[in-house]
């Protein structure tokens, strides 16, 4: 049975650490009990040195820390599925886009007995998503532009029509 078990544990963790997420479980009151290889790997941080909650919000992006904490602490009170998109601090000190995700496992009393969480890499597609934004908005804005420009055009062109027809009606009157 032990061997068994040790084979379970064996297998779980080679699998943890060959899919391409930072994988972690907390206990129900969102203290850090693992961390997979992936994690230690773009952190640099080992499991004992990940542990607390300081850890982790001072690898989120400062900009990010406010909202992901009011979105930890509303899934730890309502066990609602963790759901969040945030940049993380890597061990070189850049921050990459994270898809972070969690979902609470709950005992035969129904009490939530511990989180299972990922941590997702979606920095090219939020990077991408940035530059389509910022295209998009510079494209109405060079719509916007050239919208206003033609709008003096025309003004233009009618002071321009309107001059001529001034002089055609003087130089009828003078024949």
């Amino acid at each position: 049975m032990e061997q068994a078990v040790e084979t379970t544990n064996n297998d779980f963790r080679f699998l943890a650490d060959m899919i391409p997420q930072l994988v972690w479980f907390t206990d129900p009151t969102g203290s850090h009990t693992y961390f997979n290889q992936r994690w230690t790997d773009y952190t640099g941080y080992a499991l004992a040195d990940s542990v607390g909650p300081d850890m982790w919000n001072n690898l989120l992006h400062p900009d990010d820390r406010a909202r992901a904490r009011e979105v930890w602490g509303r899934s730890l009170a309502t066990g609602e599925f963790y759901e969040i998109e945030y940049r993380f601090k890597s061990k070189n000190d850049d921050y990459r886009w994270f898809l972070g995700q969690a979902q609470p496992q709950y005992d035969d009393n129904g009490q939530i007995s511990q989180w299972y969480g990922t941590c997702t890499d979606i920095h090219e597609q939020k990077m991408t998503e940035l530059a389509l934004r910022k295209r998009e908005q510079d494209l109405e804005q060079a719509y916007a532009d050239l919208e206003v420009k033609v709008t003096f055009r025309n003004l233009e062109l009618e002071r321009e029509v309107q001059a001529l027809r001034q002089q055609l009606a003087s130089k009828q009157g003078a024949v």
